[in-house]
């Protein structure tokens, strides 16, 4: 509701939202609670929960994943990296980390940009069938040759911690003078060139340029339904603020009970809404400790 802008009307957005869980197949449990860890959805289905998120914001440029495979198991990770593979396919470009991937999961992406400790870059540029492009780069380079059954992602780690080629050069310098960093330098200034002259679409509209897709009285109007969702999900956090609130009433009043006309009665009663204001702000914001079973 928050990340498509304000033109779109709600039904496009929820109808937006049936096709994405539809690609997702995720129509089983469309309505389920996602819950917490070891209840509710399991890993599988809260990453792709996690994508769909993204999907039904309609990002125009990137769809960013920060290690969409981590805590899977394989045929988990097979079944997130073919959904991208498909994405990719129709279109939508996506930039993601992953650690350590099979050597089927590395087949799946199309580029890779290899960085070294100090994130400095080591290879950017395609994979190649079989990771035949990549592989031809460091072995001209001075890497030794990848074994046939050897994993190509295992292959660069072992090259990064070497630090460096046969001939004592750092792999980043290597990568710095080499004719493919040459070739991505012009192939930026190219892109960036392209850009400059071209008018950004939409940029005389004041909507484009807002720092939220939405308006601050949609956000809160749909923040605040959420907050209160939560709350009747959590009845016995509820009726404890409630109880604390009745039994703070309680005590100041009948401690204040029948003050007089004096000004010391006047007095009591100020203090009374003194206590009345700072206890009460404090009770609002009690904190719950959720606690989740062991695995």
């Amino acid at each position: 509701m928050l990340r498509q802008p304000k033109s779109v009307s709600k039904k496009e957005k929820y109808e937006f939202v049936k096709e994405v869980i539809k690609m997702l197949n995720m129509k089983e449990y469309a309505d389920a609670v996602v819950g917490v860890p070891g209840e509710g959805l399991n890993v599988e289905q809260r990453k792709l929960l996690t994508i769909g998120v993204e999907l039904a914001a309609k990002p125009k440029l990137l769809l960013f994943l920060d290690e969409p495979t981590s805590g899977l198991d394989s045929q988990s990770s097979w079944a997130i990296c073919s959904f991208l593979r498909k994405l990719a396919n129709a279109g939508q470009a996506i930039l993601c980390t992953v650690h350590q991937p099979s050597a089927i999961l590395f087949q799946e992406f199309d580029r890779l940009l290899f960085l070294a400790k100090g994130g400095k870059t080591v290879y950017f540029g395609n994979i190649g069938y079989n990771s035949q492009t990549m592989l031809d780069y460091f072995e001209s380079k001075g890497a030794r040759k990848c074994g046939k059954e050897e994993n190509p992602a295992e292959y660069l780690l072992e090259i990064g911690n070497s630090g460096s080629n046969s001939e004592g050069k750092d792999w980043h310098t290597v990568w710095e003078e080499s004719e493919e960093h040459a070739a991505v330098e012009t192939e930026i200034d190219r892109i960036l060139a392209e850009k400059q002259t071209e008018k950004i679409a939409g940029e005389d509209d004041p909507n484009s340029q807002a720092e939220f897709a939405m308006p601050f009285r949609y956000q809160a109007q749909e923040v605040t339904y959420r907050v209160f969702q939560q709350y009747w999900r959590m009845p016995s956090y509820i009726f404890a603020k409630f109880m604390l609130g009745i039994a703070a009433g309680l005590f100041i009043g009948f401690s204040f009970f029948n003050a007089n006309d004096t000004l010391a009665g006047v007095q009591e009663v100020i203090f009374a809404v003194f206590l009345l204001t700072t206890i009460f702000s404090t009770l609002v914001q009690q904190a719950s400790i959720n606690k989740t079973s062991g695995a």
